[in-house]
């Protein structure tokens, strides 16, 4: 196997781990609605349902485009590394592992999409008007506390 194809078995289920633990939040002004919190890098791909709450809407092209964009970026970042600063060498246990902890994170995730009445479309279909963003991880809700801070 060639070192290139290694590289990219390694970048998959670091993107799927970056992709869901590290993400940007935006408090955004819906369109002829209020304002909700949403996620997404660099396109708003996951959203609070409208229809009930605890659900969220999914957006596939933007989910899709975001998780190329985090692709690429780890790639270039691996391929960059291996070429200019040392090479990369792959232990089994170590891609062993970290599929592990992609596929637990997959799960819990998409338990999470799947237990509540989410929805799921194409493209946002609504406008949105950006008021605050940044930067989450996964486990921090200090985007939560900015929100209900600024509907005191």
């Amino acid at each position: 196997m060639t070192n290139a194809k290694k590289l990219l078995i390694l970048a998959c289920p670091i993107t799927v781990i970056l992709f869901i633990l590290f993400t940007k939040w935006w408090i955004a002004f819906i369109t002829d609605g209020p304002d909700y919190v949403m996620y997404g890098f660099p396109l708003i791909y996951k959203s609070p349902a409208f229809h009930t709450s605890m659900a969220q809407q999914y957006f596939v092209m933007e989910l899709f485009i975001d998780f190329l964009v985090y692709f690429t970026i780890v790639s270039a970042f691996l391929f960059s590394i291996n070429k200019f600063i040392f090479k990369i060498k792959l232990k089994k246990k170590l891609i062993i592992s970290i599929y592990l902890i992609a596929t637990l994170l997959l799960g819990i995730e998409i338990l999470f999409a799947t237990v509540f009445e989410t929805s799921f479309s194409i493209r946002r279909d609504f406008g949105t008007d950006i008021k605050q963003t940044g930067f989450k991880f996964y486990f921090s809700e200090r985007e939560r506390q900015i929100y209900n801070q600024s509907h005191q």
